[in-house]
Order: C-alpha cells, then sequence, then structure tokens
C-alpha cells in the first residue's frame, strides 16, 4: 500500500512538473500558430486558432485571430460555411472592430466565388454597398454585383480600359 502511495505521489510530480494540464499563454499559443502556418498544416492552425479564440476572447487580438481563421478555412481547407459562421461570429463579437468592413466583403465573396450561393451573395453585397457607398472596396463590390453568377472567363476584363480610353 505505501509503494502504492509512493508510486502515485512520484507520478503526480511528474505530471506537475511536465506542465501537462497547465494552459498555454496567448503568446505560447501565437506561436503555434506561426509554427503551423509555416509548415502548411492548415487543420491544426485551424484548431489552434479556435483554441485562442477560445481561451483569450478579450485579448486585443481576437477579431484578427477570427478573421485569420476565417481565411484559413475558406483558402486553405475549403471550408467556406465554416469561413463564413467564422466571420459572423466575429461581427457578432466584436462589431466595432476595424476588420468589420473586410468581413462583410469576405462574406459576400466566398458566397458568390466560392459556394455559388448567389442569393446570399447578392444581399450580402447590397448590404455592403448600402452600409459603406463611399468605402474603397465599394467599386469591387458593386463589380462583383454586376457579374454575379458569370464565369470569369466570360467577362471582358478589357472593358474598363476601353471606356477610360474614349
Amino acid at each position: 500500500m505505501k509503494k502504492s502511495l509512493i508510486s502515485l505521489a512520484f507520478l503526480s510530480s511528474l505530471w506537475m512538473i511536465s506542465g501537462c494540464g497547465q494552459k498555454m499563454t496567448e503568446e505560447q499559443l501565437y506561436a503555434q500558430v506561426l509554427d503551423y502556418q509555416g509548415k502548411q498544416q492548415w487543420s491544426e492552425l485551424a484548431s489552434t486558432y479556435e483554441n485562442l479564440v477560445k481561451s483569450f476572447p478579450k485579448s486585443a487580438k481576437a477579431d484578427e485571430h477570427l478573421y485569420n481563421l476565417g481565411m484559413v478555412y475558406a483558402n486553405n481547407t475549403k471550408e467556406y460555411q465554416k469561413a463564413i459562421d467564422t466571420w459572423k461570429r466575429l461581427l457578432d463579437k466584436y462589431p466595432q472592430s476595424r476588420l468589420v468592413i473586410n468581413t462583410k466583403f469576405m462574406i459576400g465573396y466566398c458566397y458568390a466565388n466560392d459556394m455559388k450561393v448567389l442569393d446570399k451573395a447578392r444581399e450580402a453585397y447590397q448590404q455592403f454597398l448600402a452600409e459603406y457607398p463611399n468605402h474603397e472596396l465599394a467599386p469591387s463590390v458593386q463589380w462583383e454585383l454586376d457579374h454575379l453568377g458569370q464565369d470569369i472567363s466570360e467577362i471582358d476584363l478589357n472593358l474598363g480600359e476601353e471606356q477610360a480610353k474614349n
């Protein structure tokens, strides 16, 4: 019995010393983010971003982490609905974020170009133009609306240059 208690105490000490069960700091998690990003390990990167946002929701960079997580889902893992859901979380949790405008653009873009859900893309783009008619992205949003559903190969991309010459 005494040996069992000593063994248990020894194993418990090892567990505590090794750091098992300790929460990682924000900096440690972000270092993992950078490592996974560099190694192009997208699933691990997404999981670590999720952990970072969950563990540090009041961080000054929490909105940025959510935005980047959405980009990982959209560009790397091709999980477009997860990207949109993540960006919507950003809009809900951080409505004053400097990333709100870009986030709203990306939601429309993902609906239009990745998911081909044109009614939701149109809605997102029209809302964008109603809220930010003079923003630098407004011409891009209008272009997207004007060409919604068209394949890029069907669009005369030189039309703007020809009109500018006249």
